[in-house]
Parts: structure tokens; C-alpha cells; sequence
């Protein structure tokens, strides 16, 4: 049986600054080369607006951002990116859009485990600087098969011309935000794969299967279109495809890519998270008519109030697009079809015993309707709700209602929740009564992610000296930073 590597998504953050807000996005994921030389490819995009234009040596307008990062190691500065990325040049900046500005570079690192330090800063105003810390594992062994990060794309064809986005011999501006607007219809995708060559021999053949999964439950998204690739051993698989999404409900999905060997066994997995709009797009419940539901646990639930009920707590688990149906054409159902609905969102889950997966389910809605609901409020309706039933009950929980200077507050924190280590919530409750507390905060993608939670959270009792920062002032009793590091 041989080892089974599974890699996930690359860092994706947006940073604001202080000050007259500047404004960044970040993007840094592993790659190798035929040779085995490990590097991150580092993304920068500039908001236009955010930065300040000054005249320069022609007369023109221009901004300059200096951006610096420390590749570290404990206290040794491993590597380093430093240099200035510029603007366009403009004859005027008064009253019009500018636009945002961005480059890609790429830097040589040994493999390991590292902190990266960013510092970028408007050279036009040295007062204007964004820092920020993040970490970065790249593990390319000589012996073994690894790979790169997924990348997602915005549009994909022949390059016209040379440029920043020309890669693998096509144009691939990259999707930044992992985000596809309803104007996308396909979703361009690629991955590397290195050493099959070495491990595996020469000409060996290789298969990938490339897929879109609910992100919720993992249930394949588009089941008539999975791509299929045949493939062969070598320093370097490249595996480029795209999807077509215009059908693609809103919602969040997994973009994910398998390679098999010629045995069919399982080499790689590697998934990378997005998110969908595409509003256009309604459950439809025609695909549900061939379903026959008579001697099953459905066949019972003949009581309308009851089976719309039942239906309904099936939202924290529920597509958006489903969700979208429960909250506003589910009435205009008809009960048989409402049933076949019931039954067929099961069966999917569990197609051995759909009975024994909607009981279950059903046990965790009563606990969440008695530790978070109320007569006004159903308990799956509620944030801590929610989030219980879809990614279960969290490694730990942190309850505290009393801090002195904050809003009651919890952190709920999972170990390893859907392919991501140490996830945390932070839920509050702003008016300070009752027990329906708010998402405030996660760093689970594609939940509610704020970087100012801190300041939210004293936000009703304290008055900041700065009010531009993130982090509150010190303050006597409270330890918001503490609980969020520990727990």
C-alpha cells in the first residue's frame, strides 16, 4: 500500500492598514522545479486607490510600495524578498478610478518549516506599512512523490501577447480571491505533481480524476462533469484542465484532483477551497421525480407542518442553493415531491441506511435546540447552531462571560476540521442578554472573517486611542489574544 499525500489550499489574505487604509492581497503557495528546487511563488496586488501618487522624474504620477519578506527559521532569516513594486504612470490622478497594480515573483527555499514576515510599505508616506506573519511548509522530498498547490484561474486561452500571466503556454490570469462571480462560466485549474518519474519509473502509466465537491458535505458537485486524464510518469505532471460552471449553484466547493497509478491505486489527493456566486441558478426538484419513497421513514412523515419542519433544520448542511429553496419556495411544494426531496438528500449521505443518518442528525438538532435555541429562535437557526451541526461538536470550547472590558464571548476551536488544522470561532453576544450569540470571527474558509473581531469585541465599552488599529488597548482582567492562542 503505498503512502497517501494529501495537500490543501494556499494562503489567501487581504490586508488593510492603517492610516488612510492601504490596501493589499497576498497569495504565496509552494512549487518545485524538474531539479528539486523547492520556491514560493509570491502574488502582490496593490489597491490603486489606497496608496499615495507623487510626480516623478518624467512629470508623471506614481506609487511605490516597498515590499519586504522575511523567510525565517526561528531567529535566522533563512531568505529574503525585498523590492519596490511601482504603479502605473498617470498624467493626472485627480478624479478618476486607479487602478490596482500587482506582480508575481518567485523565491528559491531550501525545504522546511518557516515563518514569512511581510512588510509592505507606501514609500510616498513611510507611515502607511502592513505587516503580517504567516507560516509556510515546503516538503518536496527527492524519493517521494509531492506536489504544488492547486491553482485556480480566471480565463484560460493562447496568450496574445508576453506578460505576467502567461504560464504553461497559456494565459492564466490567476483567481485571487478564489471567489467566481456568476460572469464566469468555466473554472480553469492546474497542478503539479513531481517525481512520479523517479519513484514510479519512466512511462508508467498515471490517472488523474478532477472534480468539484460540496465543500459541506463533500458530495460530488457536478457529477457529469468529472474530468478524467491519462497520464505518464515523469520529473514533472503537469495536470491543467477546466471545468464548466455555469450551471454551479452559489455556493462553497472544493476543486479536487486525485492521481492514481496504473494499479488504480491512490497517490494523491489535493483540494483547494472556492467560493460561487451564481444566483440564477434554483434547486430544481424535477430530478427528484423518479424517486420512489413508499416502506421508507419518509413514507411516515405525512404531517405538512412536521416534514417542512424536518426539512427546514436541514439548513446548516444544506447547499445555498438549497438553502435558498427552504427559505422561499418550499411552501409552494407539493407534499409527495417535498418527500421525495427528504428522502433523496439522505440517500445521498448514506445509501446504505438513510434512515440511520437522518436519526442521528435529528439527535443532534434537539441538543442544538436546547443548548442554543428558543421559542423565538430555532436552534440550528442560531451561529453556534450552525456551526455545531455542520462540522460537529469542537475540540474544545472557551466560554468567557465576564470579561471586564468585552462583550460575552466563546471560542470554539477544532483540531482538524475539513482538511484544515486548528480551526477556531468566535461567537459574541454584542447585546450583552440572552443566549443567542453571534459569529463574530473564524479562520475556516469560507466562514465570517473579520480582522478587526478584536475590536468588535470591546467595541461597546471601550474607546480606542487609535482607531485605526486592530488590537485593543491594554487592559486589566481580560485576555483576548490568550484565548485565542490556547484554545
Amino acid at each position: 500500500m503505498k503512502k497517501l499525500t494529501i495537500l490543501f489550499a494556499a494562503c489567501l489574505l487581504f490586508l488593510t492598514g492603517s492610516a488612510q487604509n492601504m490596501k493589499a492581497f497576498i497569495s504565496h503557495k509552494a512549487y518545485c522545479t524538474d531539479k528539486m528546487q523547492p520556491y514560493i511563488e509570491f502574488t502582490f496586488i496593490i489597491g490603486g486607490n489606497s496608496v499615495r501618487y507623487v510626480q516623478n522624474n518624467h512629470g508623471k504620477y506614481e506609487a511605490d510600495v516597498e515590499i519586504q519578506v522575511d523567510v525565517t527559521k526561528g531567529d535566522t532569516v533563512v531568505k529574503t524578498l525585498h523590492y519596490i513594486l511601482s504603479s502605473e504612470e498617470f498624467a493626472d490622478t485627480a478624479g478618476i478610478e486607479l487602478p490596482d497594480f500587482a506582480d508575481v515573483q518567485n523565491l528559491p527555499v531550501p525545504n522546511g518549516d518557516f515563518f514569512l514576515n511581510f512588510y509592505l510599505t507606501d514609500r510616498n508616506q513611510d507611515s502607511m506599512q502592513l505587516k503580517y506573519i504567516d507560516r509556510i511548509v515546503l516538503n518536496f522530498p527527492e524519493d517521494k512523490i509531492s506536489s504544488s498547490r492547486i491553482s485556480l484561474y480566471e480565463d484560460m486561452r493562447a496568450p496574445e501577447a508576453p506578460g505576467m500571466y502567461i504560464k504553461y503556454g497559456f494565459y492564466l490570469p490567476p483567481s485571487y480571491y478564489n471567489f467566481i462571480p456568476e460572469s464566469q462560466y468555466t473554472l480553469p485549474f492546474a497542478l503539479e505533481v513531481y517525481n512520479t518519474q523517479r519513484v514510479l519509473g519512466a512511462n508508467v502509466p498515471l490517472k488523474a480524476k478532477c472534480f468539484v465537491e460540496h465543500a459541506e458535505n463533500k458530495l460530488v458537485a457536478m457529477p457529469n462533469n468529472i474530468i478524467t486524464k491519462n497520464l505518464t510518469t515523469d520529473d514533472v505532471v503537469l495536470i491543467i484542465d477546466q471545468f464548466n460552471v455555469f450551471k454551479l449553484p452559489s455556493g462553497n466547493y472544493n476543486t479536487v484532483v486525485e492521481l492514481y497509478d496504473e494499479h488504480d491505486s491512490l497517490l494523491l489527493i489535493n483540494k483547494v477551497f472556492f467560493q460561487r456566486s451564481n444566483p440564477s441558478v434554483q434547486l430544481d426538484l424535477t430530478r427528484y421525480d423518479d424517486v420512489v419513497v413508499d416502506n421508507s421513514f419518509v413514507a411516515t412523515m405525512t404531517n405538512r407542518k412536521e416534514l417542512e419542519d424536518n426539512v427546514r433544520c436541514l439548513y446548516p448542511i444544506a447547499s445555498n442553493v438549497e438553502r435558498e429553496f427552504f427559505d422561499k419556495r418550499m411552501k409552494t411544494v407539493e407534499t409527495e415531491q417535498l418527500q421525495r426531496y427528504f428522502y433523496s438528500f439522505w440517500l445521498a449521505r448514506n445509501p446504505n441506511n438513510p434512515e440511520e443518518a437522518w436519526n442521528k442528525y435529528a439527535k443532534m438538532v434537539s441538543y442544538v435546540q436546547e443548548r442554543f435555541g428558543s421559542k423565538q429562535v430555532k436552534g440550528y437557526r442560531t451561529d453556534r447552531g450552525r456551526v455545531y451541526l455542520q462540522y460537529g461538536q469542537p475540540n474544545e470550547v472557551r466560554e468567557v462571560p465576564s470579561d471586564p472590558t468585552t462583550a460575552p464571548y466563546e471560542i470554539w476551536h477544532y483540531y482538524y476540521l475539513d482538511d484544515q488544522s486548528n480551526v477556531k470561532f468566535v461567537f459574541y453576544d454584542p447585546s450583552l442578554v440572552g443566549n443567542d450569540y453571534e459569529l463574530l470571527h473564524s479562520n475556516k474558509y469560507g466562514e465570517t472573517h473579520d480582522p478587526n473581531w478584536k475590536m468588535k469585541l470591546v467595541n461597546k465599552i471601550q474607546t480606542q486611542t487609535d482607531i485605526y488599529s486592530t488590537e485593543p488597548d491594554d487592559y486589566y482582567g481580560g485576555d483576548i489574544n490568550g484565548n485565542w492562542r490556547y484554545h
